[in-house]
């Protein structure tokens, strides 16, 4: 059992990351064996998110230090955090997805910005693009054009090539016969 300074420590690590992640999800579980909670926080590490199984008494705590007071009725049974970093996206979409796989586990709701999220949209901003996949849209929108640009200039030239080709054959009787 931890002891009050532990547990003061705990609530404010826990107030700081609802206060600093760009995105905090509050999931409940139950019967999830180790190796599927190893999966999960793995899965989670990938995306730069960190995972974390709270005591509820703890977690209302941080939340009211927090400003986060709208998570409170979310922590019953056993609940747990994802707390992401700079890819919210993917915190999201991996998290949708184990809680797809595994429904021995469920997404609740939600911290962005300060703002309460519910499963719905917590859900949509899971279905969104990820950084890497809006980077190489952007990527082939700016090459597409230029690329069009690119050839249409190439047959431009190749056509001038050889119409100058054909006059100068053409005219190659006329010199040869001077």
């Amino acid at each position: 059992m931890a002891t009050k300074a532990e547990k003061v420590e705990i609530v404010d690590a826990l107030s700081s990351a609802l206060a600093d992640a760009p995105l905090s999800i509050v999931a409940g579980y139950s019967e999830l064996t180790v190796s599927d909670m190893q999966a999960l926080r793995r899965q989670m590490r990938e995306t730069g998110a960190k995972f974390r199984v709270v005591k509820n008494s703890l977690a209302i705590l941080a939340a009211r230090q927090s400003n986060a007071e709208h998570l409170e009725p979310f922590f019953h049974g056993q609940t747990a955090f994802a707390f992401s970093g700079e890819d919210v996206i993917g915190t999201a979409r991996a998290l949708r997805g184990f809680t797809a796989s595994n429904p021995k586990m469920e997404i609740r709701g939600g911290v962005a910005g300060g703002q309460a999220l519910d499963t719905d949209r917590i859900a949509r901003l899971a279905s969104l693009f990820g950084v890497e996949q809006l980077q190489s849209e952007l990527v082939w929108s700016i090459e597409s054009p230029i690329s069009g640009l690119v050839h249409t200039l190439a047959g431009t030239i190749h056509g001038l090539v050889y119409a100058l080709q054909e006059r100068v054959e053409q005219l190659q009787p006329h010199a040869e016969g001077a």
